[in-house]
């Protein structure tokens, strides 16, 4: 299991490496001049020269890259913002936790709702309750969240005044709207996704055993069938949660909400190109990791995987003392 962490943890490293390399060549070769974005247009010529120097932009490509490559590896630097002159990683350090709990918050409801009604679609195959979450679940991933997100506001804020439309002044309940918002696509991913998976193991042998020795109809559900198939439930409420930390941007924007989404958002808009790579880069990491974590939380989970690890190691052990 050592070994198995082991290897997840060091292929974090060559994929952020070639997530560095992508970003910055991308935005080295995107048009236009940051020091005329920044000075404006009422700037000289040699106001721009000077600034393009103190910024660095007019160093070659590879040493520019070299460069960013031995701050974020060797110093664990992101850099300042040239437009808010303030460190990218206090900035991210600020804003992350606004991000964080929207995506828990968002995975966590997802879960509570979605998976409830995958069984209960699994187990009821082909009646009235499968029709009914398939229908469900279907339109729910159609309609994009921006969409729902304005149909809260106007119901929940316009009419009904019952909760805040934007900011988050008003504590817990500014993160109600977004995180339904969220949620009301990561439910019907899960929903149908447990289904799918509940399915399949409710026609494997050892669900047939269990029917066969007399056990109950709910033992076998929830005893026998359910763990087995919430193991690409947890690969799945992982990867929302690690992808909602960069996918938040646009609901950030519609409900006024401070967090990284928000900041890399306006980051784009003013050309702040080390603030972008430093959220680029951050979002990566983190999400690099939250899947190390997944495949942690799977090799606990399927003892098929733990056996594989035990039987190399075993290997290993035998051809040394041989």
């Amino acid at each position: 299991m050592v070994r198995y962490v082991i290897r997840r943890l060091l292929l974090v490293i060559p994929t952020v490496l070639i997530v560095v390399v992508f970003v910055f060549t991308l935005l080295y070769l995107t048009p236009g001049d940051p020091a005329k974005q920044i000075l404006g247009d009422t700037a000289t010529e040699a106001e721009l020269a000077g600034y393009r120097e103190y910024l660095g932009i007019n160093r070659p490509y590879l040493v520019q890259l070299g460069d960013y490559l031995y701050k974020f590896f060797i110093k664990f630097d992101l850099g300042e913002s040239w437009i808010y002159k303030t460190n990218i990683s206090d900035e991210l350090a600020n804003r992350l936790p606004y991000t964080i709990g929207i995506c828990i918050y968002s995975v966590a409801i997802g879960g509570i709702i979605g998976i409830p009604l995958g069984v209960w679609a699994a187990v009821n195959q082909d009646r009235g309750p499968d029709k009914f979450v398939l229908v469900l679940s279907s339109i729910m991933q159609c309609v994009p969240s921006f969409c729902i997100a304005m149909v809260l506001i106007v119901v929940f804020s316009l009419k009904l005044n019952w909760l805040p439309a934007y900011g988050v002044k008003a504590g817990i309940r500014s993160f109600i709207l977004p995180c339904i918002a969220v949620a009301a696509g990561s439910f019907a991913g899960m929903a149908r996704q447990m289904r799918s998976s509940m399915l399949e193991v409710l026609r494997s042998d050892y669900v047939t055993a269990a029917r066969a020795q007399g056990y109950s109809k709910w033992s076998v559900y929830f005893k026998h069938a359910l763990p087995n198939a919430m193991i690409p439930i947890v690969t799945m409420m992982g990867t929302q949660l690690a992808a909602g930390l960069g996918g938040t941007m646009i609901l950030e924007t519609i409900f006024s909400i401070p967090g990284v989404g928000l900041y890399v958002s306006g980051s784009i808009t003013k050309r702040d190109f080390p603030a972008v790579m430093g959220c680029v880069l951050f979002l990566s990491v983190t999400f690099c990791l939250a899947m190390v974590l997944i495949d942690i939380l799977y090799a606990a989970l399927d003892p098929r995987i733990k056996a594989q690890y035990a039987i190399k190691g075993k290997r290993k052990r035998r051809h040394s003392a041989v």
